[in-house]
């Protein structure tokens, strides 16, 4: 598992890079007004299992070695979700990166952890940039059980199930639980695989004449691996 380089989380919550390129839908496209989104927390209770009877152990199962090539697409239709995958990390500035293609790409933050190591992969895309919906413009309509697909190159698809989205505060999001896999002060259970996705949303203000601006909220989603 990577070290995570939390001294980039304050950087990417102020979100320059990611809020540059912004404007406002028009109505046609999605609420113009302030749209207050609940969060939703879906995860299963857990109910007790009765005591069985001391029964053998069987010799553990050798646990194959995780896929290791590079991913190569993102899919979830009811997200109108199916785009590219672009490695990014960090800037000289220590800034977390944004996906140079802001259009057709989704980037992943490979200085963090990898789909298909049981662990949290963290991902972000622009909700728009430079007039046109980005691959994460409808984001905010994720509800519980929406698939969401990662394809490896070469390799096997991995398939997640929504779970838990919430829009936070530019200034009060929780970046640093959020890429360590932790949800309202849950971390993420032994054996269980995330994927977390990030935008822009929410607020809007414009700061140029020509519309373009910056959101004052992020939203966040985050997926169980199911198969």
């Amino acid at each position: 598992m990577r070290i995570l380089p939390y001294a980039a989380v304050f950087t990417f919550v102020a979100g320059i890079s990611l809020l540059a390129v912004g404007w406002a839908y028009s109505p046609a496209e999605a609420p113009s007004a302030p749209v207050t989104v609940v969060g939703f927390d879906v995860r299963p209770t857990l109910t007790p299992t009765p005591t069985a009877s001391p029964t053998a152990v069987p010799s553990p199962t050798p646990t194959p070695t995780p896929f290791d090539g590079k991913i190569a697409r993102m899919v979830a239709p009811s997200l109108g979700i199916d785009h590219a995958i672009e490695e990014i990390g960090l800037l000289p500035n220590n800034q977390l990166d944004t996906p140079h293609d802001g259009v057709n790409k989704v980037g992943w933050y490979y200085i963090y952890d990898k789909p298909g190591f049981g662990r949290n992969a963290v991902f972000s895309a622009h909700v728009n940039y430079n007039f046109k919906p980005g691959p994460f413009a409808n984001l905010y309509k994720a509800k519980p059980g929406d698939r969401i697909t990662i394809q490896m190159e070469n390799g096997p698809a991995y398939v997640y199930e929504v779970f838990f989205f919430q829009r936070y505060d530019v200034n009060t999001i929780p970046m640093g639980d959020l890429i360590a896999g932790v949800v309202n002060g849950t971390p993420r259970p032994e054996g269980e695989e995330w994927i977390t996705l990030i935008t822009c949303g929410g607020r809007f203000v414009a700061t140029q004449p020509n519309g373009l601006g910056e959101y004052l909220d992020r939203d966040v989603v985050v997926a169980r691996r199911i198969q």
